[in-house]
């Protein structure tokens, strides 16, 4: 890949982030200029990241951060997110996620607030998430703490709640990594409305097991 190549395959992931910050914005996902967004950079033991306190509709693509896996910025003129380090412990630790996308969805951060994992009450959040929805430990917003926390938290899964906070989760690109917070978001949401009408009744982990061994040799194309 020559060097134009390479500077074209950068500029279209940060434009990526910038499509998906409006996105996850008009959503509802997160209001002013709360939650952040990364990807990784193919080939370099870097990735890019939303700027701190900056209005998502007013992004550009100059505006998105490059940073190295060691935490030194390598790329851009702006100050990256406060979270950069959460993003930075998931790419680095696990090299099957591309993307990753933190929120403050309404449903996800008031169960966050409980301290408490997300149950499987859904067959979809087996299929999904491979499992019950983690919170990550309480640590202050920004800190290197927080971002060790959630990064210990999603280990063996996608998805984590982070406590009083929000969600995160990852994927092989942004549209998987987005969709796996919207199906958060929605299974927090089904949880509540379940509550409201009794106990929510949970999947035994004899059924998870099945459905996922299952589900590998038949599902998709």
């Amino acid at each position: 890949m020559t060097a134009n190549e390479k500077n074209a395959q950068v500029r279209e992931l940060a434009q990526q982030i910038v499509d998906y910050g409006v996105k996850m914005l008009k959503a509802g996902f997160v209001t002013g200029t709360g939650g952040n967004i990364s990807v990784r950079v193919p080939g370099e033991d870097a990735y890019l990241i939303s700027p701190s306190g900056m209005p998502y509709e007013a992004l550009t693509a100059d505006d998105i951060v490059m940073i190295n896996f060691d935490g030194e910025i390598i790329g851009g003129k702006r100050k990256p997110s406060v979270e950069q380090n959460m993003h930075r412990l998931i790419l680095k630790n696990r090299p099957e996620f591309n993307a990753v996308i933190h929120t403050h969805s309404c449903y996800a951060a008031a169960y966050s607030s409980l301290h408490r994992p997300l149950p499987v009450f859904l067959d979809v959040m087996h299929c999904v998430f491979g499992g019950a929805v983690p919170c990550s430990e309480y640590a202050r917003i920004g800190t290197l703490e927080l971002a060790q926390n959630v990064e210990k938290a999603m280990r063996g899964t996608n998805v984590v709640l982070i406590a009083n906070h929000g969600c995160i989760g990852a994927g092989k690109d942004l549209a998987e990594a987005y969709g796996n917070v919207e199906l958060l978001e929605e299974c927090c949401k089904s949880y509540f409305a379940a509550c409201t009408a009794g106990v929510p009744l949970c999947i035994s982990d004899d059924d998870i097991r099945e459905s996922i061994a299952d589900l590998s040799k038949r599902y998709g194309q």
